[in-house]
């Protein structure tokens, strides 16, 4: 990691090397693509990643200003005495433009390994994907229920399956054990008690052996979950929720 001269040319270097640069400085953002958006000058963090990936962020909280992935253009140059960065994505068709009237310093490090890195998302977030997509699970499942209150809890997903019977999902995130098929178990012989013939069934990434076998010998049912796959959906989701007016925003860029 070394500091570097904050003028257009060497941070073109360090682009073109690609180096991961953080220049810090007075700055404001201007965004236009799938909506618009700009924030007005102050204090900013601008995280340039060696795929071109583009990160501005204010000076408190982890939630980024903008974000510009998949670039197919990253450059800087100077307007007015100004440094101003413009970072281009190819479909959708965005832009980003980050002007700064004054720089606090550069930073450029040449990584040698991004390690590893694992994904894990909540159990409620892998329920709700569910939800709007019963067909992950099962075709002709239908959910009529969320979080139903059963003594002594609440069960996940409720629904009815193709075959028109009762059917009781309870979703783990990690390998399911004996204790989660104990606590689906539980929640159908209370239902039992007033609608026969509830089906119950796991839904986990993986399950133990002593799972299966509780689950077979009490006529419950076991079905595998692709978290990468529902990742994948709960991404998308996210993004669609961060969609931006479409008020343009292009007169501001001068």
């Amino acid at each position: 990691m070394k500091l570097v001269e904050c003028s257009p040319d060497r941070l073109n270097l360090e682009v073109h090397n690609k180096s991961i640069l953080i220049v810090l400085g007075d700055c404001m953002t201007l965004y236009e693509g799938r909506g618009a958006a700009h924030s007005e000058y102050g204090d900013k963090i601008i995280i340039i990643k060696q795929d071109g990936s583009v990160i501005v962020h204010g000076p408190t909280g982890f939630k980024p200003l903008n974000w510009q992935p998949d670039t197919i253009h990253v450059s800087f140059h100077s307007e007015e005495g100004h440094l101003v960065l413009k970072a281009v994505r190819g479909k959708p068709r965005e832009t980003l433009v980050v002007k700064c009237r004054g720089t606090y310093g550069c930073i450029s490090h040449e990584p040698r390994s991004s390690g590893g890195f694992y994904m894990y998302f909540s159990e409620s977030e892998i329920r709700d994907i569910l939800r709007d997509n019963p067909w992950m699970i099962e075709d002709g499942v239908r959910i009529t229920e969320v979080e139903k209150p059963v003594q002594p809890g609440f069960i996940d997903l409720y629904g009815v399956d193709k075959e028109g019977r009762i059917v009781v999902f309870e979703i783990k995130r990690v390998k399911a054990g004996e204790e989660a098929a104990r606590q689906l178990y539980g929640y159908v012989e209370k239902l039992r008690k007033s609608i026969p013939n509830v089906r119950g069934v796991l839904l986990a990434p993986g399950f133990t052996e002593s799972a299966i076998e509780f689950l077979q010998k009490n006529g419950l049912e076991a079905k595998p979950i692709d978290l990468k796959k529902l990742y994948e959906m709960y991404s998308e989701r996210v993004k669609r929720k961060a969609g931006l007016s479409s008020r343009s925003l292009l007169d501001y860029m001068g």
